[in-house]
């Protein structure tokens, strides 16, 4: 699907680059507080819905390299950590996240990982690598510039090597940058919930001459909602399945969230001389 940009008739102002959304309140890309939430929670019980979906797609790529380097970014408190390696035991694992706390609690949790303090917008504290494979699960739409995790993703990524992320992608071609906050309890605007379309992330992949898939994820089972945490999301009928009867998540922001798995390759050397973008 594509768009063509709208422009003003008879206009003579110069083109400007797209301007960034650094005038919204809150932390875009940085810590939030409500994170912190996931220090009380159990890493070997419950985990996500989507922890399956995404290792089931890399699963192929990991018993092909069983013993190359894998790496998490926005790895909290060690859920996802611990469910790989229950998959995958012996994993070279090494996880980042933002928030020392949480990275205190993963390194209790999951002594089968090592677990840094790490911010995506400052190269020099992230893991050194390269990595064969890169996870970032449930982080990218925290930033409101796409730019800013895929350029980490390829500092991280050794050149033949594969990256997954999962989270918000907008399938239509509109670009959506949201900002919530709980008008009884939250004194903070909150990011986290940046839909950025599949075709402006695609073209940015493209650019960086970087070989992706995106696949779409769908609630497999009904989900409550939670009126004590309205920012949880919960299961709603799809108001766009045009046959079966589908499931779409949902918050208390009243905004549908489609979730899908960016599958990401990154060139082998050579590659690029070969013409191989695979």
């Amino acid at each position: 699907m594509t768009s063509t940009p709208r422009q003003a008739p008879h206009t003579t102002t110069p083109h400007t680059a797209t301007p960034q959304h650094t005038a919204l309140p809150g932390p875009a890309g940085g810590p939030r507080n409500l994170d912190l939430r996931y220090a009380d929670r159990p890493v070997d019980s419950e985990h996500p819905h989507y922890f399956p979906f995404v290792v089931d797609h890399a699963e192929p790529w990991l018993r092909g390299h069983p013993d190359g380097p894998v790496c998490e970014v926005g790895c909290a408190a060690g859920a996802f950590a611990h469910y790989l390696l229950g998959r995958h035991p012996g994993t070279d694992l090494t996880c980042v996240d933002l928030q020392p706390t949480l990275i205190e609690q993963a390194r209790l949790r999951v002594p089968g990982a090592r677990f840094l303090t790490g911010d995506v917008l400052r190269p020099d504290t992230l893991p050194a690598g390269p990595f064969t494979t890169v996870f970032m699960v449930a982080l990218h739409s925290h930033f409101d510039d796409p730019q800013q995790w895929i350029d980490a993703l390829l500092r991280l990524t050794a050149p033949g090597g594969r990256a997954y992320v999962f989270g918000l992608f907008n399938p239509e071609p509109v670009d959506v940058v949201v900002r919530l906050r709980h008008a009884d309890s939250d004194p903070e605007w909150l990011p986290g919930w940046n839909q950025f379309s599949v075709q402006t992330v695609s073209r940015l992949l493209d650019a960086a001459g970087l070989g992706h898939a995106f696949h779409r994820y769908l609630p497999t089972a009904p989900r409550e909602r939670q009126s004590q945490d309205p920012l949880r999301s919960h299961t709603v009928s799809d108001p766009d399945a045009t046959a079966d009867p589908a499931l779409v998540y949902l918050n208390g922001s009243q905004m549908l969230h489609r979730f899908a798995l960016l599958e990401i390759h990154r060139p082998g050397p050579g590659a690029a001389a070969a013409g191989d973008r695979s």
